[in-house]
């Protein structure tokens, strides 16, 4: 529909006739409404991206929660053992495994502001589109 209309258009255009600035608001929304469509299909594949990259980071967490938690029942057992040594050793594992946590965190925070971030930028390029559409129909009512 679009396209034999804007064939139409050209046509009338190139007999002469009065429908240039029509023939251009039309060309332009069309445009428009491509550009929008584009800028939404990166969004959402930066939206999956973020979506894989926050499943990793959470398994990471994961992971060096049970190291921490190991850790921490090294030096429970020790302490009760008497075994102060190895109690510390246990212990100087568990901060690093507590500095990695946190670091996951971290990054698992980052990853959701981005998709915050994304799905705010997709919407308004939606919203955008949406109004690139209506000019359209718009200018084809005419």
């Amino acid at each position: 529909m679009l396209k034999r209309t804007l064939i139409g258009l050209t046509a009338a255009a190139a007999l002469g006739l009065a429908l240039p600035s029509l023939a251009d608001d039309v060309a332009k929304d069309v445009k428009d409404i491509k550009q929008d469509t584009k800028e939404i299909k990166k969004e959402n594949r930066d939206i999956a991206k973020d979506k894989v990259d926050i499943k990793k980071d959470e398994k990471k967490l994961a992971e060096e929660r049970k190291e921490r938690n190991k850790d921490q029942a090294i030096v429970d057992k020790d302490v009760k053992a008497g075994d102060l040594k190895g109690a510390q050793k246990a212990e100087k594992a568990m901060e690093k495994e507590n500095k990695e946590i946190a670091k996951e965190k971290k990054d698992i925070a980052h990853d959701k502001a981005d998709i915050a971030k994304d799905r705010a930028k997709r919407n308004k390029e939606v919203a955008e589109r949406s109004k690139d559409i209506k000019d359209l129909d718009k200018d084809l009512k005419k």
